[in-house]
């Protein structure tokens, strides 16, 4: 549903103050239950009957609840109540970090029940479709904030959508200051391709590593919204983990933006015995299936 799908309330119309006392009125009948998640409220025409206003006021109301994540609107059914589907953990402090980006984490992210998507919009050139991308981007706002460098400096940008098996999607990006890349070497005037892994590059010499993650939602970028397959209304939670070398300096931040409605953080001390159970010898990683409540560990 897109927003220009209920219009705003045309100008000299019903007072702005009987839209909202229709909202208020709907949301409280729908967070006390009278309207069970996935069920229809009473239509346009009925809710206008119901209040004695015009449509257009009733658009307005049911505007506010679709800005609120209450109900989504489906052209030509209705209007109904938002079902909240059970969330998925996201578990933080796992060790050792993984890369989530680097194609070698590919088997362990299977294990656990996702795929990579290909991106959308966007080919090989050739008609194929591009299942992750490595880029040079001059760094935003936000990028420099998390990197602690100035706006426009180059960073190295890694990109990755994935889905899950229980029908939930993530987009994976990593950031990297390009500074902290160390330049190729050279044999014979020829540049010699690097074969050691991301992280190991750019933490070489410069640990003990730390990591600072944080949590936090937002509103989603219509980019966003598009890619992860929000409704209008919905958040998104984004949870950052920065990597630190041993004098503070950021190494590389990975992001992870998903639904706020589908998933939750938990850490290594609060998760539950039986659902963490003990790590590999392999990893180090919780050993998690497709089918448990932790869905990733970073």
């Amino acid at each position: 549903m897109e927003f220009d799908e209920i219009p705003d309330e045309p100008p000299g119309s019903t007072d702005e103050s009987i839209w909202r006392v229709i909202a208020s009125a709907l949301r409280a009948d729908i967070l006390d239950g009278h309207y069970a998640p996935g069920s229809p409220l009473p239509s346009e025409t009925q809710l206008a009957s119901r209040y004695s206003v015009s449509r257009p006021t009733v658009r307005q109301a049911l505007k506010t609840l679709v800005l609120e994540g209450l109900v989504t609107i489906v052209r030509g059914r209705g209007t109904f109540v938002r079902t909240i589907p059970d969330r998925f953990l996201i578990l933080l402090g796992a060790e050792p970090r993984p890369d989530l980006v680097d194609l070698r984490f590919n088997e362990i992210n299977q294990s656990w029940g996702w795929l990579r998507l290909p991106i959308p919009g966007e080919d090989d050139g050739q008609g194929g479709e591009i299942y992750g991308r490595s880029i040079t981007i001059p760094a935003n706002r936000e990028i420099a904030a998390m990197l602690g460098t100035r706006l426009g400096h180059k960073v190295i940008h890694r990109l990755n959508l994935w889905t899950h098996v229980k029908k939930r999607f993530i987009e994976v990006n990593s950031y990297t200051n390009a500074d902290v890349i160390p330049p190729p070497t050279k044999r014979n005037g020829r540049v010699q391709p690097r074969h050691e892994p991301f992280y190991e590059l750019i933490q070489a010499d410069r640990g003990p590593i730390e990591w600072f993650t944080t949590v936090t939602a937002r509103m989603p970028y219509e980019t966003e919204r598009l890619r992860l397959r929000l409704e209008v209304g919905a958040p998104i939670l984004l949870i950052r983990r920065i990597m630190l070398s041993r004098d503070g300096q950021p190494l590389e931040a990975t992001e992870i933006k998903a639904a706020a409605e589908e998933f939750e953080t938990t850490t290594i001390g609060e998760a539950a015995i039986e659902h963490t159970h003990t790590s590999t010898e392999q990893t180090g990683w919780p050993e998690m299936s497709p089918d448990g409540p932790i869905v990733l560990a970073l």
